[in-house]
């Protein structure tokens, strides 16, 4: 008969180690937030999609629209026209174990999802945006497991 023998010793210490549901949610928590101002800025006022490009040029009279309304000349789309998507662009809890940046009023999720229809990807998180995640996570892991 073969036998093989396991050192499961590592495995105890680890044990100790992973992160309780209050510590997770405390580290999803802490992403969803730190993004939020992140991307509302990159969405909302400096008009960029998820890939780093322009989210879109206004037409000339939407555009004409924006200037009555004292709203500039800048064509950039920024999805911003009565401030209700930048006001109501939040944390969202999906579930008890997750959080998403979005909408909990329909019609700015309506919008946001006809905006990506028109115009692509917007509120997905941009390559960078990613690094700051994984930069989060490893601050916070370094910080539990000291």
């Amino acid at each position: 008969m073969i036998t093989t023998t396991v050192d499961v010793s590592a495995l105890k210490e680890l044990q100790g180690r992973v992160l309780s549901a209050a510590q997770a949610d405390s580290l999803l928590r802490e992403i969803a937030t730190s993004m939020l101002g992140v991307t509302q800025k990159r969405i909302h006022e400096q008009g960029r999609k998820a890939d780093g490009s322009q989210i879109g040029s206004y037409s000339d009279n939407y555009l004409k629209l924006r200037e009555r309304n004292n709203l500039g000349t800048d064509r950039t789309v920024i999805l911003f026209f009565t401030g209700q998507m930048q006001n109501d662009y939040k944390v969202v809890p999906l579930s008890d174990t997750e959080y998403g940046l979005g909408y909990d009023n329909k019609l700015n999720a309506d919008k946001a999802d006809w905006a990506e229809e028109r115009f692509g990807k917007i509120f997905a998180l941009t390559d960078e945006e990613l690094n700051d995640v994984r930069t989060i996570v490893q601050a916070y892991l370094d910080k539990v497991f000291a």
